[in-house]
């Protein structure tokens, strides 16, 4: 037991301590059955806000009209959660209001999956009204009671499902799946941050499972905006007789768990022109720094088989495009049309930005004021100067010396 884990317990005989029930419940005693990781500890009970807020020194209200306090302790914070049932869900997200209960059962009765439906006690007892232990055991995501419900009142659920369905590798029950299939269009209402959230985790799990899945529970649009159908005897950008979407599942489950590589995989799969590449990325929202690196890494990509690039062709690429895209668009490359080898090409990427020669204007030997002191005069031909030095010692690696450039600057 870490040091997380066993605050998370301090937390919950405080409580216990103070004559209120509690325990650990929903994402972290799912994990600790299956053995992987715990990154968050949350942790339920009957005491209302104002008293788990009385009995620890360090509270935040993160979600107080809900029920929830988070407590700051050494290590970690820790959501506590009071009982509840949730009232009417009038925006397909949140509910409206929630009723603060004394019943474990009842607050369990309200969450989303099985498997996120069990508590587990400080004596090691497990909490599991709607056998959640069992569908762990059997590599099913069901829906707690009935699934039309749980996805009416919050959409979002649907992509969790899948989610999980694509980290575990578990198979989503027949009457949840339906359920799914019935709502899909619910998602709509869904804010486009929480959906890339739920996308980027699947695209960071096994994406041809998740590709797979979206496919077929219908919930692909409302991912992806306006995904187009390819017919194959129409449209068979690969000549593989293969959906190009199978094929963007299948080619970025060979990548490192990368998120613009993995992007530039899936966007090239697709054969996307660029207006359309435009549009799913900002349709998502990503942050202005995840769109770049995909951009660039998509422009490398369009150079072609970087084993045609010769030596000063990869120094200008490194300069202009940055070494993470052009590993990515190598990577890439690899993956697609050379994927026995895509180990060497990371060697090579390596290989070759350990020589290079300069990164930025800053890497030059010298500055504007040698520039100025040389006689060139300030203003715009300073910057030209500049660029003509970057370009000389990209093709001389050799040459980026000061005594070599303010040479180079006299005969310029």
């Amino acid at each position: 037991m870490d040091s997380f884990e066993r605050e998370a317990w301090k937390v919950v005989e405080t409580l216990e301590s103070a004559g209120y029930e509690a325990y650990l419940v929903g994402g972290c005693v799912r994990d600790r059955h299956l053995q992987r990781p715990v990154y968050d500890y949350d942790i339920t009970t009957s005491a209302l806000p104002d008293e788990v807020i009385a009995l620890f020194p360090q509270t935040v209200p993160t979600g107080i009209k809900h029920g929830t306090v988070t407590v700051l302790m050494g290590e970690g914070q820790y959501e506590v959660t009071t009982f509840r049932t949730d009232g009417e869900y009038e925006d397909g997200r949140r509910p409206a209001s929630v009723i603060f209960v004394r019943s474990l059962t009842e607050d369990l009765a309200r969450r989303d999956f099985t498997i996120n439906a069990m508590a587990l006690s400080r004596d090691g007892r497990l909490h599991d009204p709607f056998s959640g232990l069992r569908d762990l055991q059997d590599g099913v995501i069901c829906a707690v009671g009935d699934p039309l419900k749980r996805f009416e009142e919050d959409a979002l659920r649907i992509l969790r499902g899948i989610r999980f369905a694509t980290q575990l590798k578990f198979t989503i029950e027949e009457k949840t799946f339906s359920a799914i299939l019935y709502e899909a269009q619910e998602l709509g209402k869904i804010a486009r941050e929480r959906v890339r959230e739920e996308w980027h985790k699947m695209l960071l799990s096994t994406p041809s499972v998740a590709l797979d899945l979206l496919r077929r529970t219908e919930t692909l649009r409302y991912v992806i905006s306006r995904p187009p159908s390819f017919d194959l005897q129409v449209n068979d950008p690969w000549g593989r007789g293969v959906d190009p979407w199978q094929l963007a599942g299948e080619w970025a489950d060979q990548a490192p768990a990368d998120l613009p590589l993995r992007y530039g995989i899936v966007l090239t799969a697709l054969c996307l022109e660029e207006a359309r590449i435009d549009k799913v990325l900002s349709d998502l929202k990503l942050s202005g720094a995840l769109k770049s690196d995909i951009r660039r890494t998509l422009r490398v990509v369009k150079l072609g088989n970087p084993a045609d690039w010769r030596d000063t062709f990869w120094r200008q690429t490194f300069y202009q495009h940055g070494q993470d895209a052009v590993r990515r668009a190598c990577l890439l490359y690899a993956i697609l049309h050379d994927p026995e080898h895509r180990a060497e090409w990371e060697t090579e990427v390596a290989t070759r930005a350990a020589r290079q020669p300069i990164w930025s204007l800053q890497d030059l030997a010298v500055n504007g004021q040698d520039l100025l002191a040389a006689g060139i005069p300030e203003g715009p031909e300073i910057g030209r100067v500049n660029q003509r030095l970057v370009q000389w010692v990209l093709q001389n690696p050799e040459a980026n010396t000061r005594e070599d450039l303010l040479q180079k600057v006299q005969e310029l």
